[in-house]
């Protein structure tokens, strides 16, 4: 396109000179710009500007010029295009981008309705050519002159063809003005839902950037919170084993002592070894030796207490001393710290009997010997518990009066209503125990005293 390179006032004295069409290109930084350029470019619209000898100017939007020139012209859109005629008056205006055919097209109808202005306003004008003069012949004046009336006519004719024409151009020019305008509002419409769409997707970008970078933050917190959450795990699982190893080690320490402690209250259990030895006669006798003491110290005390020799055994296991054990201590003999004995009359066999067979067999041969024993006795010297204390109530001569009362108070009955035990004799033959008792048992077994142990 060739564009005029003077200012705009020699470009509009050209325009006016020449009498040609003014044109007005406003352009941006833009894409319909560009695409708008295309246009002008075009070889067709080229040689439509050249025929018609249009003076085309283009101007910037933000430039000086450009604000003069919409001091006059309103510029509402960028790109837009202004045709103006030789009057000043613009004949077309076009906003935004146009297609090459259209474009060509509005191009034609501005020239088109400029060289209709421009032999309306000639036409209007008197006629520069040579007006015939008088006649010298009156006579071929009156036969060339048409009547006054016919002449006046004709005047009026064209009187009111021009006014036709002109009426007719008016409202041509109203319509293609009024169809300019709904265009040029169609075209600010489309340009206001391009910028509305273009601002909608400027703000949903913007909306999908400030999300993203919320997400980032969100997934960074949580991170954070994570290694948190992890680092109080190690540190809360380093500290609970650590109070862990110090509570066991703290158990430890206390089943260390606690087992201390019970072997020394072990050891000392069997330092002394409390025996209970049940006589032929259905008493019982209870003693305390010390653990190093030797089975003699038992077997004296016992055959002295009963006056003839016994041979001591065990229930459980079932076992027969004989005089091979009564140099062992009582300790080795596992009697301590306490033990219960059956004294049978006899003296002790060489040969030990243990087992199943050897005990049995000897007081299952005795029970009904010791029965008729016991009976004949009775019967004939009366029972000797009647006029003698119990026996294992008396202490011994060996216990200091220390030991005889300990000992009978480990012999008490717990409760105020435990019954006295029942006295196992030997063989089938069963009898209850001695049911008196000293004022201190009296006194200990009353569930209303406040003597109870």
């Amino acid at each position: 396109m060739n564009w005029f390179n003077g200012s705009i006032p020699d470009a509009i004295q050209r325009s006016k000179q020449q009498k040609v069409v003014f044109i007005v290109y406003v352009y941006g930084q833009n894409d319909l710009t560009n695409e708008m350029d295309k246009v002008w470019n075009d070889p067709e619209v080229v040689n439509l500007c050249n025929d018609g000898g249009c003076v085309a100017i283009k101007m910037a939007a933000n430039s000086n010029d450009c604000a003069h020139f919409s001091q006059i012209y309103p510029v509402v859109v960028v790109p837009s295009t202004y045709f103006i005629g030789v009057n000043g008056a613009p004949i077309e205006v076009t906003a935004g981008h146009k297609d090459t055919p259209d474009f060509i097209q509005v191009l034609k109808n501005v020239l088109k309705l400029h060289n209709d202005q421009l032999g309306t306003a000639q036409s209007n004008l008197p006629t520069g050519g040579a007006q015939p003069g008088p006649s010298t012949d009156p006579k071929a004046n009156t036969e060339d002159k048409p009547p006054l009336e016919e002449r006046v006519q004709k005047v009026k004719e064209k009187l009111e063809q021009k006014k036709a024409e002109k009426e007719r151009l008016e409202k041509e020019k109203e319509k293609q003005g009024e169809a300019e305008r709904r265009k040029l509002g169609r075209d600010l419409q489309k340009l206001k839902e391009f910028q509305k769409e273009r601002e909608m997707k400027e703000t949903v970008d913007q909306l999908k950037k400030e999300k993203a970078e919320e997400k980032r933050q969100r997934d960074k917190i949580k991170e954070q919170i994570a290694r948190d959450r992890e680092e109080r795990a190690a540190r809360f699982k380093k500290e609970t084993e650590k109070q862990q190893q110090v509570q066991e080690e703290k158990k430890q320490a206390q089943l260390a002592a606690r087992q201390k402690q019970s072997s020394e209250e072990e050891a000392k259990k069997m330092e002394t070894a409390r025996i209970q030895v049940r006589l032929p006669d259905g008493t019982s006798l209870l003693n305390s030796f010390p653990s190093s003491d030797t089975l003699q110290c038992v077997h004296s005390v016992v055959s002295q207490h009963v006056g003839s020799d016994v041979t001591l055994s065990t229930v459980y296991p079932k076992r027969t001393f004989t005089t091979d054990d009564l140099s062992q201590t009582l300790l080795s003999l596992n009697l301590a710290p306490s033990a219960v004995l059956i004294a049978v009359p006899g003296k002790p066999s060489v040969i030990s009997k243990q087992g199943n067979n050897g005990g049995g067999i000897l007081a299952l041969f005795f029970a009904p010997f010791l029965f008729l024993w016991n009976m004949i006795r009775v019967f004939l010297f009366g029972d000797k518990r009647s006029s003698q204390p119990k026996r294992e109530d008396t202490p011994d001569a060996t216990e200091t009066p220390d030991e005889s009362q300990s000992t009978r108070r480990r012999d008490r009955p717990q409760t105020a209503y435990q019954r006295r035990p029942i006295s196992r004799g030997d063989g089938n033959v069963r009898r209850l125990a001695d049911m008196r008792d000293d004022d201190d048992e009296n006194a200990t077994w009353n569930g209303n005293s406040t003597q109870q142990m």
